[in-house]
C-alpha cells in the first residue's frame, strides 16, 4: 500500500475502529459465543450471517491492549485473593503449631503428660526477640573471620562446652548391654 493509499484510507476511517481489514488474535473477545473472526472484517461475504455493521462482533470494542490488560487484571486479581488466603490459612496453622509445640515442651519439662501447660508463640517480648535476630543476623559472617584476639567466642553459639579436666571426670560411664 502506498503513503497516498494509507493516507486515503486514514482518511475515511470515519468510525476510527479497524484501518486493516484483520486484526490479531489477542483482539478476539473470549466470552464470545461466536469462532473469531479477524481476518476479512468488513467483507459480509466471507462468513455466514455476518454483518460487520452491526456491534455484536466477536472483536473488543475497546481495543486489544486495554481489553487484554482488563481480562488478565480480573485473572490476576482473583489469583491474588487465593494466594492470601492461602497465606493466613499456613499463617494460622503456623501459630497453631508454634503454641503446640512449646505447650509440648513444657509437658516434658515438668514429667506429667496428663498435666496442663502453658504455650506461648515468643519467649520473650517482641521488641527483645526482634533485637537478638538482628544480632544474629548482624554477627553471621563474624564467625569466619581470624581473631588476633584469644578467647573471642562464636557470637551465635549458645551451646557449652563441657570440661572433662583430671578433676572434672564423669562419674558414670556408658552401660554395657
Amino acid at each position: 500500500m502506498t503513503y497516498m493509499g494509507l493516507w486515503g484510507r486514514l482518511n475515511s476511517n470515519i468510525d476510527g475502529k479497524y484501518l486493516v481489514d484483520g486484526v490479531p488474535f489477542s483482539c478476539c473477545n473470549v466470552n464470545s459465543p461466536r469462532p473469531c473472526i479477524q481476518y476479512q472484517i468488513t467483507n459480509n461475504s466471507a462468513y455466514y450471517n455476518y454483518d460487520f455493521l452491526k456491534e455484536d462482533l466477536n472483536i473488543w470494542m475497546i481495543g486489544c491492549r486495554e481489553a487484554l490488560l482488563e481480562y488478565y487484571t480480573g485473572i490476576m486479581k482473583s489469583i491474588a485473593v487465593s494466594v492470601f488466603l492461602i497465606w493466613l490459612f499456613e499463617l494460622s496453622v503456623l501459630i497453631g503449631v508454634r503454641y503446640l509445640q512449646t505447650a509440648m515442651s513444657n509437658v516434658v519439662l515438668m514429667d506429667d503428660p496428663q498435666c496442663d501447660s502453658d504455650g506461648w508463640l515468643l519467649e520473650n517480648s517482641f521488641v527483645e526477640t526482634a533485637k537478638y535476630n538482628i544480632n544474629v543476623i548482624k554477627n553471621i559472617g563474624k564467625g569466619n573471620q581470624v581473631s588476633m584476639i584469644s578467647g573471642i567466642n562464636y557470637p551465635n553459639m549458645d551451646i557449652q562446652t563441657a570440661d572433662h579436666g583430671p578433676q572434672n571426670i564423669p562419674t558414670k560411664s556408658i552401660p554395657e548391654p
